[in-house]
């Protein structure tokens, strides 16, 4: 077989898939943007944060998902468009949370600035 046998390991401590069935998303004015928070139990500032939403809202795009604060997601919402935009109500997202194994002391000063 071609290639190392070796596993990668690389600095990743887990990355776990969260199935998140009802954020509703909000009401974003025309060219603004809007933040909104959700409880997700267990997320810790410095998780990497990946979302995939899983249904459009026309005229609403979701710019950033970041962890807030302990078991706390902060979605940010933004609405390019020339006109406000309502909320269609509830939306399914699927989020991965990656956690990194060496920023628990030194914060995500720990990780590293390069591939070596």
């Amino acid at each position: 077989m071609p290639g190392g046998s070796t596993l990668q390991r690389g600095n990743e401590l887990f990355a776990q898939m969260i199935y998140l069935p009802s954020v509703t998303v909000p009401n974003v004015n025309a060219n603004a943007t809007a933040t909104q928070t959700f409880t997700v139990k267990g997320v810790v500032i410095g998780d990497l944060i990946a979302w995939n939403q899983q249904s459009e809202v026309t005229g609403i795009s979701v710019e950033n998902v970041r962890v807030s604060a302990t078991d706390t997601l902060t979605f940010y919402w933004s609405n390019t468009t020339g006109s406000n935009v309502t909320s269609t109500g509830a939306q399914p997202f699927l989020i991965q949370v990656t956690r990194a194994e060496n920023t628990a002391e030194s914060g995500l000063a720990g990780l590293p600035n390069g591939i070596y």
